[in-house]
């Protein structure tokens, strides 16, 4: 009886936890909206590199700038608190958008991205849920906590996920995944897929490859 009103007792504050968070991420104020943009023939691919926010990457076709809508949420922020910026490093263009300290609570930036579809796509990201559609050279994603989307992406999709549900369709190239919890979705891929996984139930409309610390099969 004791045993059991211990294990109850996790159980609800685990999830009354999970409340609190959803309540202070939801009713965090908006603080600032700021927009940005960067554009050169000579950039191939796109580094984005975000803390606790949501995140939509959407290729455009036609559009020959990288363009950024940021929402910062927080109370009682400045521009001092966190880097925002978009500049080109060599042949990459460099998204940042984070906080300078992690004790600013519930406060994130919210980025919509959209870009020339043709370039590559490498996202480092801390929390949030993440989208990206519509890209024909190949996306890297290392996730740390927060739902992945992918849809509609040419080219090799790598993805490091320590935490949250992956959904991926029509994905017209190779697919890793090295995910150790969440569940995994995938519909429509034409390439390989290879997956190791250590929890979390496995969808999959294609023959995988998929490993976990116990057995490894087709």
């Amino acid at each position: 009886m004791k045993k059991l009103l211990i294990v109850c007792l996790v159980v609800c504050i685990a999830f009354l936890s999970q409340g609190l968070f959803a309540d202070g991420w939801d009713s965090a104020k908006l603080n600032k909206e700021v927009d940005l943009a960067l554009a050169d023939n000579a950039i191939v691919q796109l580094k984005v590199d975000v803390g606790a926010g949501e995140l939509r990457i959407t290729g455009k076709e036609g559009q020959s700038e990288i363009a950024v809508i940021a929402k910062v949420f927080g109370e009682e922020l400045s521009d001092d608190h966190y880097i925002l910026s978009l500049e080109k490093q060599d042949d990459t263009a460099v998204l940042i958008a984070q906080f300078k300290n992690d004790s600013y609570n519930n406060a994130r930036i919210d980025l919509e991205i959209t870009m020339p579809p043709s370039l590559a796509l490498l996202v480092d990201d801390r929390s949030g849920h993440i989208i990206i559609e519509s890209l024909k050279n190949g996306v890297s994603i290392n996730d740390r906590s927060g739902d992945i989307e992918l849809s509609d992406i040419t080219g090799l999709v790598k993805i490091e996920d320590r935490s949250g549900d992956l959904l991926g369709k029509d994905l017209r190239g190779d697919v890793f995944i090295n995910d150790r919890s969440g569940e995994i979705q995938l519909k429509d891929v034409s390439g390989d897929v290879n997956i190791d996984d250590s929890s979390g139930d496995i969808r999959a409309k294609k023959r995988i490859r998929h490993s976990d610390s116990c057995r490894q099969f087709w």
